[in-house]
């Protein structure tokens, strides 16, 4: 594994994106959005991501889940939340940091650093 990640012996290989996952992974909510709720009413920021050329999990599944919770729109140039922001990630199908590293690690810095993703395009 590439982040020598396999502390629990798993008895299959790693790989990007596998159906090994929805046979073992029974600990998972059904929907994330109660949890994404209480997250926001203790103050804890939720930045989501997504990209516009996911096939599994497509963007527009994503605002429709993320406009359930009603939250009043805060502005930007992503969509921010009052508590939460979207931030879509052009073209990276539906593993960004395996498709898009750089624009990956920009957001996950601007994330930790509490601030809001760039109003320019990021370059490949």
């Amino acid at each position: 594994m590439a982040l020598h990640a396999n502390t629990t012996g798993i008895h299959y290989p790693w790989q990007t994106c596998s159906n090994v996952i929805g046979s073992y992974w029974a600990d998972s909510p059904r929907s994330m959005l109660p949890i994404y709720q209480e997250l926001i009413a203790a103050g804890i920021k939720i930045w989501v991501f997504s990209s516009n050329t996911d096939d599994v999990i497509p963007v527009t599944a994503t605002r429709y889940s993320i406009d359930a919770l009603k939250l009043p729109t805060a502005g930007g140039w992503n969509q921010v939340y009052k508590g939460q922001t979207l931030v879509t990630i052009a073209g990276a199908g539906h593993e960004v940091p395996l498709h898009r590293p750089r624009q990956a690690l920009i957001m996950f810095r601007h994330f930790l650093q509490n601030k809001p993703m760039p109003t320019k395009k990021i370059a490949n």
